[in-house]
């Protein structure tokens, strides 16, 4: 079974930081997915599963 999971090569990523306020911003506006990027590490993976999770709890409220 295959998965829709996109994984970019290194030589055509771009990495980028956002503040974890921007960041929240965009997944809640709905102008930035979990599909779009990767986390690069367990930390970071924590904490946008947390804002994912946060931001589909408030639009099914």
């Amino acid at each position: 079974m295959q998965t829709s999971k996109t994984y970019f090569p290194k030589q055509n990523a771009i990495h980028v930081a956002f503040s974890p306020d921007r960041l929240e911003a965009l997944i809640s506006q709905g102008k930035l997915h979990a599909a779009d990027f990767n986390c690069l590490d367990k930390k970071s993976k924590r904490t946008v599963w947390s804002m994912l999770l946060a931001a589909a709890a408030h639009r099914l409220s």
